[in-house]
């Protein structure tokens, strides 16, 4: 009778372990890509900014962050415990990463229901249905062609302007389209090529991003489509299709810095400041103990001044990365009285795409 009550007692424990399975999110607040491995397991062959690992046991987990650098690898190394606690079995662990300089933090976000098996069911195959019908017109959008969509580009180059605005139904022609389409990649291609397309109202754009489930991309996806917004008076309003705090707060960042490098193109900038100015302004970026620091006190500081190329110049020597100088000349541009000149601080970068993509960016800002 002990052996039996021995053995029952074996099973139910046993069961308990092999059906205690959590998943464990990672999201990288930059939105740089990474590598996660999870007890010395790599979970993504292929570097992604945010990695879903599944069958995630109780007890401490050995965690790896690898994010690729031009020059070095960050590298990162964790635990995570997980309690064998009801409220700690078969849940979903969100943790975002933050960047500082070289050093990765890891921090918990969230706990929640899974969001979804490792394997999903396959469902059975679709019944026959009726195709798109070919060179039909889905409003200002789109038009098909052999059953994929082919779509408008309503910016004029020329005037600087859009043909056309879009309308409520064009919104709900584009969000059938997501619904419709083969995966949730394709659907989120289909979107940003929309967003680079059009002009809408922040509504509109809360309802386009609001199609994609991952925070990651509608942060991203909002970026790419400040430029297209007709009522930027009401841009606060995206800051609540966000799910975490930190999404939140980067977006609001990005909203500060879009209005500063406005301000900063208005001063039509024709003469720099005075050494004595600038001696001042150079010395409080360099004391910023880090790269990310130097970046974010510069940004403040350039906001109201006028500098020229050789100014410029000499506080790009303070950041190492080609990344973070490549930030800070592409907002220190604005402010430059000599544009004619700004081609020669690509030589400033130590990569040859680096140079190539500033460079680019020069002929956009023309």
């Amino acid at each position: 009778m002990f052996q039996k009550i021995k053995v029952l007692f074996y099973l139910l424990f046993y069961g308990l372990i092999v059906h205690s399975q959590n998943s464990l999110i990672v999201l990288n607040e930059a939105a740089h890509p990474f590598f996660l491995s999870v007890n010395h397991d790599l979970i993504n062959s292929v570097a992604q900014s945010n990695v879903k690992a599944f069958n995630m046991q109780t007890g401490w987990n050995c965690i790896e962050i690898k994010i690729p650098g031009a020059i070095k690898d960050i590298v990162s190394k964790d635990s995570i415990l997980i309690k064998d606690d009801s409220k700690f079995l078969n849940k979903e662990l969100t943790y975002v990463i933050i960047e500082k300089e070289d050093k990765i933090k890891l921090h918990f976000t969230s706990i929640s229901e899974k969001s979804g098996p490792e394997n999903p069911p396959i469902p059975d195959e679709p019944k026959e249905t009726a195709p798109t019908i070919d060179n039909s017109i889905y409003g200002n959008l789109y038009h098909t062609v052999n059953s994929k969509p082919i779509f408008y580009n309503n910016f004029d180059s020329t005037t600087l302007s859009y043909k056309t605005k879009l309308t409520d139904k064009d919104i709900k022609y584009a969000l059938n389209l997501f619904k419709t389409a083969n995966d949730n990649e394709t659907a989120y291609r289909y979107l940003n090529v929309i967003l680079e397309n059009n002009e809408y109202t922040v509504l509109q754009l809360k309802e386009l991003l609001e199609s994609t489930p991952i925070d990651m991309d509608r942060l991203n996806s909002a970026r790419k489509a400040y430029t297209h917004i007709s009522d930027l008076q009401n841009i606060n309003v995206l800051t609540s299709i966000f799910k975490y705090p930190t999404m939140k707060e980067s977006y609001s960042s990005f909203i500060k810095e879009q209005e500063n490098i406005n301000k900063q193109k208005k001063m039509n900038c024709k003469e720099p400041i005075n050494s004595t100015i600038y001696e001042d302004l150079f010395g409080k970026i360099k004391k910023a103990p880090y790269e990310n620091d130097k970046l974010s006190v510069s940004k403040k500081l350039l906001v109201d001044v006028c500098l020229s190329s050789s100014q410029i110049q000499k506080i790009s020597e303070l950041f190492n990365h080609d990344r973070e100088k490549l930030d800070f000349m592409k907002y220190a541009y604005n402010v430059l009285t000599d544009k004619e000149a700004a081609i020669n601080l690509a030589d400033e970068f130590q990569f040859k795409e680096t140079k190539e993509e500033f460079s680019k960016y020069i002929l956009t800002q023309k």
